[in-house]
């Protein structure tokens, strides 16, 4: 992190670099510990942008959902949720098929940004994720209507009762 400019550097699991306002970075988990854990032991991270050491890797999320990540911690930073009135998590849920809507992003993405923000302490972000794949699962009247929804193949010997 270099302390001028406030960016820490982040590497995605496909060899994708990005520079992350401190403001962003600080609202992932993940990034907030390693960046804590720095601190405490007064060590903070050197300007040199070619030291590897000083780069946060990220082995389990790619760049595409990474930028996806980003846009979710950006949007919140712009407005925040005091001033919107967020009493309700529908707005976050609305964010996130926002956010899903603009990336004409299916289910694979969809699911894939959910095991992002788990692998990645975003509490926001998992939690409107799973509420809206259940609020997907509700409109589903049956067993068949949701395997059908996501695509689930039924192999082996399972068979319904």
């Amino acid at each position: 992190m270099s302390k001028a400019a406030q960016i820490v550097k982040v590497r995605t699991s496909d060899g994708i670099d990005f520079d992350v306002s401190l403001q962003v970075a600080e609202q992932i988990g993940l990034i907030q510990s390693w960046l804590q854990q720095e601190r405490n032991e007064n060590n903070l991270p050197s300007c040199d942008d070619t030291d590897d050491g000083n780069i946060i890797f990220l082995d389990r999320v790619t760049s595409g959902i990474f930028e996806l990540v980003l846009k979710w911690c950006r949007q919140l930073i712009e407005v925040p949720m005091p001033m919107l009135g967020w009493k309700h998590n529908d707005d976050k849920n609305n964010l996130f098929q926002t956010i899903l809507n603009q990336e004409n992003a299916d289910d694979s993405t969809m699911f894939e940004l959910i095991i992002a923000a788990d692998f990645l302490n975003i509490e926001s972000l998992l939690h409107a994720g799973t509420n809206y794949v259940a609020g997907l699962i509700a409109t589903c009247n049956s067993v068949e209507a949701i395997r059908k929804r996501f695509h689930v193949v039924v192999h082996g010997d399972f068979e319904e009762e």
